[in-house]
């Protein structure tokens, strides 16, 4: 037994000096989850009125389930912190307990002593019984000690009573935000039962349609390969003016910098949208509705309402403004070593060998009509290497 309470002792003292911080963390991703999950509600409330089913209102929805998982996941986070919490309360009644019967037992002798010798009387003979001036005033010195430390020890009590009662009350709004963070997890969880079951709908939807899926898959595989070959030879050209295989050679001193800047600030970029959910991550993904099917993203796309701006996630330079058929205008924005690439815009606002501001809008991102939704393609690029854009944005 006393193993165990050493245990927990040991585990409560390791988290609870890291409880303020994470309770912290905790509620950000909270908050970010809430934003994530309102967004994607208002995108599938726009993309409700097209009777078909579609590829990019499944993957809202999917966006949608995959920040109320983290949202319930933080949740559970939650309880525990609290239990952990709710068990150092709990050790603490427990010392404060022991300390105040003690003190009571000790202030008890006190009175008891105090009533034996409770006269005037009787303090004076017990003064002058001693055996010379020198004992007798140590007697009296003794008397007032105990008079001041009774009076002392009664203050003590009453100061751990209150402090008691302080934190049984903090104990018991310790289980009632448990009860809480518990019912909105379980509400959260139900809702996301509710989702899952229509994504499954949604998917068998999507199966009756193979043939226009595949002409989707055919046409993106299409926009990809021709974004990437206009990329790479935008680089060679570079190259070939610069006469060196690696472009960035020549870079200026101020070039450099930004490049610097650009790799320090990994993992904290803004996104190129201010308000939006990221619909389709980096790398091959399966499409919807098509068991085996597989499709490249070189970046991540993101889905947001019609007239979303596109702003630039960090300074630099527009290297070129390109159009591709079925994908509009593409602008490329270098950061010294560093591209990053922004697909389907329209009204662009910037040209080749703008320098442009971290947040500057460049454009605005294209609203598919019949879906009524804004899609934007992002991109990151280390000269001629494509990297993972979900390690660069912020989370």
């Amino acid at each position: 037994m006393k193993r165990e309470v050493l245990l927990v002792l040991l585990f409560v003292s390791l988290f609870s000096s890291m409880w303020g911080q994470t309770k912290d963390d905790l509620q950000k991703e909270k908050e970010k989850a809430f934003i994530e999950l309102k967004v994607a509600r208002e995108l599938m409330e726009r993309t409700a009125v097209k009777r078909t089913t579609s590829v990019a209102q499944l993957r809202i929805l999917q966006s949608g389930i995959r920040s109320r998982s983290r949202l319930i996941g933080t949740l559970e986070q939650e309880v525990v912190l609290i239990d952990i919490e709710i068990e150092e309360v709990k050790q603490q009644v427990a010392r404060l307990f022991r300390e105040n019967e003690k003190n009571r037992e000790e202030y008890a002798r006190l009175i008891y002593y105090a009533y034996r010798n409770h006269t005037d009387y009787e303090k004076l003979m017990y003064i002058l019984a001693g055996a010379s001036i020198s004992q007798s005033y140590q007697r009296y010195k003794y008397l007032r000690y105990l008079s001041d430390y009774r009076v002392k020890k009664a203050d003590e009590i009453e100061a751990l009573v209150r402090e008691l009662d302080q934190r049984n009350d903090e104990l018991n709004r310790l289980k009632n935000d448990k009860l809480s963070v518990l019912e909105e997890k379980g509400k959260e969880q139900e809702i996301l039962v509710g989702e899952r079951s229509r994504q499954a709908q949604m998917v068998t939807q999507l199966k009756r349609e193979e043939s226009r899926l595949k002409k989707e898959i055919k046409e993106k595989e299409r926009i990809t390969k021709e974004l990437e070959n206009k990329i790479r030879s935008i680089i060679e050209e570079e190259a070939r003016k610069l006469n060196s295989r690696n472009i960035y050679a020549a870079l200026t001193p101020e070039q450099e910098l930004v490049g610097s800047d650009f790799r320090k600030n990994m993992g904290n970029l803004p996104w190129p949208v201010d308000k939006g959910i990221m619909a389709v991550g980096f790398g091959s993904h399966e499409v919807p509705g098509l068991v085996g099917s597989s499709v490249k993203n070189n970046g991540v796309d993101f889905a947001s309402a019609p007239g979303t701006q596109v702003r630039a996630v960090f300074q630099g330079e527009v290297t070129k403004v390109f159009a591709i058929l079925g994908a509009n205008y593409t602008v490329l924005i270098r950061h010294g070593e560093y591209l990053s690439v922004y697909q389907n815009l329209v009204n662009v606002r910037v040209k080749g060998g703008d320098k442009v501001n971290t947040k500057e809008v460049i454009g605005e991102a294209f609203t598919d009509d019949s879906e009524q939704v804004s899609e934007i393609h992002f991109e990151v690029w280390k000269e001629r290497d494509i990297l993972n854009p979900e390690e660069w944005l912020s989370k």
